[in-house]
């Protein structure tokens, strides 16, 4: 859950043993060039030795592949391209459009202050309107570099002293609200963990359910995603088949370290849910194609405040262009997610047609792998699928 960008992390390179590549069996497509996504692919899958799994589609036809080994075990089994994975910071897509469907039935609007809602949560003289939360123009600091200040230094002692811990969403807004809001409301953009937590509890004080109920009823259940659910609170694991998660360690007698057990507590309404890549292509589908959202809704989630980089940002969906030759201005939505060890990008045509979600299971803490040739490989798969080209 780490501040994503379009390309989120950096894989490790050359620790252990090749074990060979294993890939699904794809029937022939009219539309989809699956000999290039297959090469860009395992471009990608050579970085490191890792599982990677990946689906794209192109209005009614879908090409997935998995390649790898799900765990470092010598013995391992291969993935598979319907393994699960948690999503990580993809899961604030999700906990936006029960928000928007909330305001949809009158019983919040995004531009009240969160303070009318959750008096006395922020401890701020002016509080973020529920809008700027969602969008990270909030101000909040995200709580997860006091988590783990070690990381900032690339090491991960921090992570293995606490990533066990359960923590209470209140505690861990608690925790990013020791300081001051970076900025005045409004007035800048800064990704925050903690914004998350707090429209986490909002959705539970407006409905009375808890996150998980509403999630699975007004998102999983109406869009099918059969494979995928919410972390239950303070469940360790990961259930179903999975490709382990690991981190790079930088110690060259253990250089990846297991991090299964992660509290799900640490994630909840940010980064709480696991998923499958057919899942993740059918979320967005339904969030476009007028099963989660009406067109006004998904108009008013796409409208994207300037972050100050090459994306942009809505109610819990990254505007990203991917310079398209038919069209290079045009913009796809997605998420990337991050949850120690699981890593994930999904983005989408705007009209559903065209979608990529690819998953991996080493989160690269240590700087192994170069991040241009990380960004560039990775990159040029996502173009692949959305574009139906060769960026090189």
């Amino acid at each position: 859950m780490k501040k994503p960008v379009l390309i989120t992390a950096v894989l490790a390179l050359g620790l252990v043993a090749a074990t060979g590549t294993a890939h699904a069996t794809a029937p022939p497509s009219e539309n989809l060039d699956t000999d290039l996504l297959e090469s860009k692919l395992d471009a990608f899958a050579r970085l490191a030795d890792h599982a990677v799994l990946a689906e794209v589609r192109d209005g009614a036809e879908t090409w997935s592949e998995a390649i790898g080994p799900r765990s470092l075990d010598s013995d391992a089994e291969d993935a598979r391209s319907d393994d699960r994975v948690r999503i990580g910071s993809a899961t604030k897509s999700f906990t936006a459009t029960v928000l928007v469907q909330l305001e949809g039935e009158g019983v919040v609007d995004l531009d009240d202050p969160i303070g009318d809602h959750l008096p006395g949560l922020l401890p701020y003289e002016e509080d973020p309107t529920v809008r700027q939360i969602l969008t990270h123009t909030s101000g909040l600091i995200d709580f997860l570099p006091r988590l783990y200040p070690s990381l900032a230094e690339g090491d991960i002692s921090d992570i293995r002293e606490g990533y066990r811990t359960d923590y209470e969403p209140e505690e861990l807004i608690g925790i990013a609200t020791e300081d001051p809001l970076l900025f005045e409301p409004g007035t800048g953009y800064s990704y925050s963990n903690a914004g998350y937590m707090v429209l986490g509890l909002l959705i539970e004080g407006l409905t009375g359910n808890t996150l998980g109920h509403e999630l699975e009823a007004r998102i999983l259940e109406p869009a099918g995603l059969d494979r995928t659910y919410f972390l239950d609170e303070h469940r360790d694991g990961i259930r179903g088949p999975h490709p382990v998660p690991y981190i790079t360690t930088g110690e060259s007698d253990e250089p990846y370290f297991d991090t299964t057990a992660l509290s799900t507590t640490q994630l909840w309404a940010g980064g709480g849910i696991v998923s499958t890549m057919g899942d993740m292509n059918d979320f967005y589908d339904a969030l476009t194609d007028g099963t989660l959202l009406t067109d006004e809704q998904l108009a008013e989630a796409t409208d994207f405040v300037d972050t100050g980089s090459d994306f942009q940002y809505g109610l819990g969906l990254f505007g990203q262009r991917f310079g398209c030759p038919d069209d290079p201005e045009e913009v796809f939505i997605g998420h990337t997610g991050d949850a120690l060890g699981h890593e994930l990008s999904s983005f989408h045509s705007i009209d559903g047609e065209r979608q990529v979600t690819v998953a991996w299971n080493i989160g690269d803490k240590h700087g192994y792998t170069d991040p241009d040739t990380f960004d560039e490989t990775l990159r040029a798969f996502l173009v692949a699928g959305l574009c139906g080209t060769d960026p090189e």
